[in-house]
Formats: structure tokens, C-alpha cells, sequence
């Protein structure tokens, strides 16, 4: 097996704690604890895609996402730590207010541009000409992926697979399901991975906060499958391995329904838990409904907190109507 390197930023391990959700106990796997900057999941990628990054000895780091990309934000803050500059495509027209995650990127000082969807739809291109264009000005710019899924940036959820395998050592009933938000595939497709691997017995759970779970099952096995060749792993990744759950984002990737913030509000009260509007709260909700209300089959959930606390800060009107209601 050949374990790529990586720069150390992320506060990690992160810990493992116990609620009581309609008398189950749900462990959460706090990954929103790695780190005040760049708070959550893409960190732990972005460790193993900046070294890769500062071996090529880059100037400029290129990446894409939503108007309140947590991986965008992520990059924009390492970039900043380690001296560099940071360039964000940003999906969407330019806010007349700029809070949440986009606020930070100014504040970490990215260069933000704001691109159409058809023009996303072509960013591996719109972003090799802009590498070109800093080339001639003797810059080296390197383009990561959005939300940092590669099979280089899987690397960060294969080695948490490998941290909750350990940590749940000390666990005598272990979780008979593991629980992620699935937004580009990446963190999923890691821990697939890192089960294989590690010996991790749970099932493994995405819930798909953006596109279709036909078009996840294709992407998470080519990340996982790309790896395991490119690192030689030895191991082969089906959509058999893991499950993708529909269904919990059908009001769109940036907004949120009533409903669900009736939970999320209520878990911010009993339980002093942050979950986010786009990734998170969608995951948590789709969790208790499709096991605890619904009554499928589990014994034990974990459920993987992969951050975005700063994307409330934008629906936040939303979130303090609904206390009022």
C-alpha cells in the first residue's frame, strides 16, 4: 500500500459523542471540530491535496463550489495560513450582502469570481486557462476539485476510517450504521475505502444532499476504484459497498424546508448541536427519518458531523422564525 503524504492542519482525532434522540443513542463524529478556519470535512482532504500542491511549488491554489462552499472557504483559509493565493469560481450572481462562508473568503483574502451554471459545467477548462494565464506572469497555480474529491483528497476519509476504527474499540455496542452527508462524493468514498482496509463492520450510509443516488453510486465507486489503483490497494469498490438515501433535498442545495428546520432547531436547543442548512441538517433529518420515524432496521447510528457551521449565518432569519412559530 503506498500512503501519500500530507501537511498537518487539521486538529485531529476528533472525538466521538454519545446523544439520546427518541430514546436512541446516536454517536456523533464531531469533524466540525477540526479546526475554527477551515471547521469540518474538507480539511482533512485539502492536508493531503496542499502537499501535493506546495511539492509542485505552487503560488496560486484554484478551486470551485456553491456562493457558500465550505471547501472553497477551507482553501481560501489554508491558502492564507501557508502564504499563498487563493483563486474561488464561485457558482452564482454576486450577493448584494456578502455573510456565511463568502464573507470569510474575502476576509482570508480569495480572489472570488463569480461563474454562470454553464460556465461551471466547463470549470476544469475555465480554470486551466486562467493556470495558463498566471504561467505567463511566472506563477504556478494548481487546480483542486470541488470538495477537494479526488483520488488523492479521499485520502483524508480513508484515514478517518482508520481513526473511528480505533475509537470504537473502546465502544461495546458499535454502530451497526455509519452516517455521512454526500455532496461531491469524496468523504463517502474515502471511508468506503478506509472500511475495506480497516476492518470497519458498519454499513455505510450517504445521504444525498445534491444530486441523484445513481449518479453518486458512479462517482464513489470511480474515486474509490481510482485510488485503489493509483495506490495500490488492492481492493474493489461496488455500489454494493454503501447505500446513497434520495429524497432529502428536494427544496435545492442551498435552501432548506420548514420542516427540517423545526429539527434542526430543536437540536440546537436540547443538545447544543450546530447543524448546517446545505449538508448536515439535510443528513441528520434524512438519518432519523429513514431509521427512527420510518422504523428501518439499525442498531447503533454514528453519524459523521462534517461541519459547515458558517453556512448557517445566512438562513439564520430562517432559523430564529421558526423558534418564533
Amino acid at each position: 500500500m503506498n500512503i501519500p503524504n500530507k501537511v498537518e492542519l487539521a486538529n485531529i482525532p476528533t472525538p466521538i459523542q454519545a446523544i439520546f434522540f427518541e430514546g436512541f443513542e446516536i454517536l456523533i463524529k464531531r469533524d466540525d471540530y477540526t479546526g475554527i478556519e477551515w471547521t469540518g470535512n474538507k480539511i482533512r482532504k485539502l492536508e493531503y491535496l496542499i502537499f501535493e500542491a506546495l511539492h509542485k511549488k505552487a503560488d496560486v491554489l484554484i478551486t470551485c463550489g456553491g456562493i457558500q462552499s465550505n471547501h472553497a472557504r477551507a482553501t481560501a483559509a489554508v491558502a492564507a495560513r501557508l502564504g499563498l493565493k487563493s483563486i474561488l469560481y464561485l457558482r452564482g450572481k454576486e450577493p448584494s450582502q456578502y455573510d456565511g462562508n463568502l464573507a470569510l473568503d474575502r476576509l482570508f483574502g480569495a480572489e472570488i469570481r463569480f461563474v454562470t451554471q454553464e460556465e461551471y459545467d466547463n470549470i476544469q477548462e475555465i480554470a486551466e486557462k486562467e493556470i495558463a494565464s498566471l504561467k505567463k506572469k511566472g506563477l504556478k497555480a494548481v487546480f483542486i476539485p470541488e470538495g477537494g474529491s479526488s483520488p488523492l483528497g479521499i485520502w483524508g476519509y480513508i484515514e478517518c476510517a482508520r481513526e473511528i476504527s480505533k475509537q470504537l474499540k473502546s465502544f461495546k455496542n458499535k454502530p451497526s450504521h455509519i452516517v455521512v452527508a454526500v455532496g461531491s462524493g469524496g468523504t463517502l468514498a474515502g471511508l468506503v475505502v478506509g472500511k475495506k482496509l480497516f476492518g470497519l463492520k458498519s454499513n455505510l450510509i450517504g445521504i444525498n444532499v445534491l444530486k441523484t443516488s445513481g449518479d453518486f453510486e458512479k462517482i464513489v465507486c470511480d474515486l474509490a476504484n481510482d485510488c485503489s489503483k493509483k495506490y495500490k490497494l488492492g481492493i474493489k469498490v461496488t455500489s454494493k459497498d454503501f447505500t446513497i438515501l434520495d429524497g432529502y433535498s428536494t427544496e435545492g442545495y442551498e435552501n432548506i424546508s420548514k420542516e427540517k428546520l423545526e429539527l434542526l432547531t430543536f437540536v440546537s436547543q436540547d443538545y447544543g448541536l450546530l447543524l448546517d442548512p446545505a449538508y448536515t441538517g439535510k443528513a441528520f433529518f434524512g438519518m432519523v427519518d429513514h431509521f427512527i420515524y420510518q422504523g428501518n432496521e439499525f442498531n447503533k447510528l454514528m453519524f459523521i458531523h462534517t461541519g459547515g457551521v458558517f453556512g448557517i449565518f445566512p438562513k439564520m432569519k430562517k432559523y430564529l422564525e421558526t423558534l418564533e412559530q
